[in-house]
C-alpha cells in the first residue's frame, strides 16, 4: 500500500522510509498484543502513535509532498507474520526503488529514513536524490546498534553471545525465522553483510545531508549520529543534535515530536533545495 499527498505546486516530494518495526502505513505497530505491552510501560511511546502520518501532515503543511507505504505483510490492523518474515533486504529495496522511481521528477526528491530505515536508504540511487535526511540512524552496521546498548561488562558479554548465536545460525534456517517482532532474521543476516552505512554517501560529496539525532537515544546510541562527518569531513553533511531528544525526536520519555521534527526538515530543505533542482 502506497499513499501519496498531492500538494498543488509543492516545493518538492518526500519519501517516509520506516525504521526497523512492522509499522504500518501511518506509523503505527498494529500489533494488538505489543501494543498491550508497550501502553502499560508508556502510554506515550511513538510506536503506538500514527507518527508518520501526522509527519507527512506537518510537511504537507509545509509545502511538501510525502510517499507513505507499508512492507509485505504489514496491514492497517494486524501484521501477518508469516508474510512479513519474507521481507529481506531486497524486498524491502525492490519496493523503495519503485516507489522513487514513480515520484515526480519535475521537482525536487528527498530520501527522509528513520532510525533502520538509514540502512534501506542508502541503497537508493543517491546521485537522483537531491537531499538525504536520517533521524537516529545507523551509520555503521545494526549490529554495532545492539553492542552500544551494552552498560555493563556483563551486558557486553551476553550481547556478544547473542550476536553469535545469531550468526551462527546463518545459513541453517528455512527463511522465514523473527528476530524478535521486528526483523526477519534473514533481513538482519543480508543488512549484515552490506558495508558501513557511511560508506555509501563516500561518492556523493555534494549531496546535501542532515543527520537529526536526539542525544538521549536509547535505541541508537548518539555516537552513530557523530560517525557521518568524521568519516565523511569534506562531505556536504549537517549534523544536529537536539538536546534532551529521544528516538523519535522528542523530549519526554519516547512520546514523538513530528511538529519540531517536519519544521528542522523544512528548514534544512529550505535552504539546501532549489524547488527547480529536478527540473
Amino acid at each position: 500500500m502506497i499513499t501519496k499527498s498531492n500538494i498543488e505546486n509543492s516545493k518538492g516530494t518526500i519519501l517516509l522510509i520506516h525504521g526497523t518495526a512492522s509499522q504500518n502505513i501511518d506509523g503505527q505497530l498494529p500489533a494488538e498484543e505489543v501494543q498491550k505491552k508497550i501502553i502499560k510501560t508508556d502510554p506515550n511511546h511513538y510506536i503506538i502513535h500514527p507518527t508518520y502520518k501526522e509527519l507527512a501532515s506537518r510537511l504537507n503543511s509545509l509545502g511538501w509532498d510525502t510517499f507513505r507505504y507499508t512492507r509485505v505483510g504489514v496491514y492497517q490492523n494486524h501484521v501477518d507474520l508469516n508474510e512479513y518474515a519474507t521481507t529481506d533486504l531486497s524486498t524491502i529495496t525492490g519496493q523503495l526503488n519503485n516507489i522513487w522511481s514513480a515520484m515526480p521528477k519535475d521537482r525536487p526528491r528527498i530520501i527522509f529514513a528513520w532510525s533502520g530505515g538509514s540502512i534501506h536508504a542508502l541503497q537508493l540511487p543517491l546521485s537522483e536524490a537531491d537531499a538525504v535526511i536520517i533521524l537516529g540512524g545507523i551509520s555503521t552496521k545494526r549490529i554495532d546498534v545492539y553492542r552500544l546498548q551494552a552498560k555493563t561488562e556483563k551486558e557486553r558479554q551476553e550481547i556478544e553471545r547473542d550476536i553469535d548465536n545469531l550468526l551462527a545460525q546463518e545459513g541453517n534456517s528455512n527463511g522465514t525465522e523473527m528476530l524478535g517482532y521486528d526483523m526477519p532474521k534473514k533481513r538482519f543476516w543480508d543488512e549484515n553483510r552490506l558495508q558501513d552505512n557511511w560508506t555509501y554517501l563516500k561518492p556523493y560529496a555534494n549531496l546535501p545531508v542532515l543527520i537529526l539525532h536526539g542525544d538521549s537515544d536509547k535505541e541508537c546510541s548518539i555516537t552513530q549520529a557523530k560517525v557521518w562527518k568524521e568519516k565523511l569531513p569534506n562531505h556536504n553533511i549537517t549534523l544536529e543534535i537536539k538536546q534532551s531528544g529521544n528516538h523519535a525526536f522528542g523530549t519526554i520519555g519516547n512520546q514523538p515530536d513530528m511538529l519540531d521534527l517536519a519544521t528542522a526538515m523544512d528548514l534544512f530543505l529550505s535552504r539546501v533545495v532549489s524547488p527547480t533542482a529536478s527540473a
